[in-house]
């Protein structure tokens, strides 16, 4: 993914990444990068054209496997800069929101760089769907100049702001860490939430919920030490909503977007 030399250069110190890490992981020894069949496919084409056509079969394939219904899309009408937040099962969670929004416009993902150091197939395909790796070992100053740049530009920026996967597929959300709280007041970008309403699985129909994007701006000149936060803690407000909004959509009224607006007197 290429950056643009004539953009803003976008200054960030150690003092606001440290203790905002984009995952709560922690410091832990990184592991040995296994050699594999894919990693040896991944060197032969490396050639862009190839890489797209398999990010077009890839996601496609993916989206008849993992199918997922979505709920008020049309809340997702913001067009420039913004952060888009969601709660996180597993690998496959990212491929509906790109399928959904991101077709024919570009967006940025923070992952964690593990996931594009197993082979180069992947890290080739991840860097294509626009792949910005996070080094969980350390405070990643590149990582976040590259995702506050990629925001200077106009670009989305996808985050998962528990920072790790909720293995056991619950409905409670882990810990929201304050890097998400830091890009939205840092850019000045408004924050756009989506939730799941359980872990993706193959060949098993799952939900997401669109919620009303929303902005940090009460915090955006605040210099308190604890800002972030404060900041955060509205975040998780606004999935405490969230998750009993999706929770009610399918439950109460199975599904039915229709049923649920006009229980409510939606239009």
């Amino acid at each position: 993914m290429e950056e643009n030399e004539n953009q803003e250069e976008v200054k960030v110190t150690m003092t606001e990444i440290e203790g905002n890490t984009i995952t709560p992981v922690g410091m832990v020894e990184p592991k040995p990068v296994p050699t594999t069949k894919l990693a040896t496919l991944g060197r032969r084409f490396k050639s862009t054209a190839f890489m797209r056509f398999m990010v077009w079969l890839i996601k496609r394939v993916m989206v008849l496997l993992w199918p997922t219904k979505i709920f008020f899309k049309e809340r997702f009408n913001i067009e420039g800069k913004a952060i888009v937040t969601c709660n996180h099962y597993g690998s496959f969670d990212t491929n509906p929101i790109i399928h959904a929004f991101y077709k024919n416009k570009p967006l940025s993902i923070m992952l964690k760089k593990e996931l594009m150091e197993k082979d180069d197939f992947k890290a080739h395909f991840l860097d294509e769907i626009g792949g910005i790796p996070v080094n969980r070992h350390q405070a990643d100053v590149t990582a976040v100049k590259r995702a506050l740049r990629a925001l200077s530009s106009g670009q989305q920026l996808l985050i998962y702001p528990e920072g790790t996967r909720n293995r056991a597929d619950t409905k409670q959300m882990g810990k929201i860490e304050e890097g998400t709280a830091m890009f939205a007041i840092k850019a000045k970008a408004p924050i756009i939430p989506l939730i799941y309403y359980r872990c993706t699985k193959w060949n098993r129909k799952n939900y997401m919920l669109v919620g009303h994007p929303f902005t940090l701006e009460e915090f955006y000149e605040d210099r308190s030490p604890d800002v972030k936060k404060r900041a955060t803690a509205v975040i998780v407000q606004k999935y405490a909503e969230l998750r009993a909004e999706i929770d009610e959509i399918v439950e109460v009224y199975k599904g039915s977007e229709k049923k649920y607006k006009k229980a409510h007197g939606m239009n």
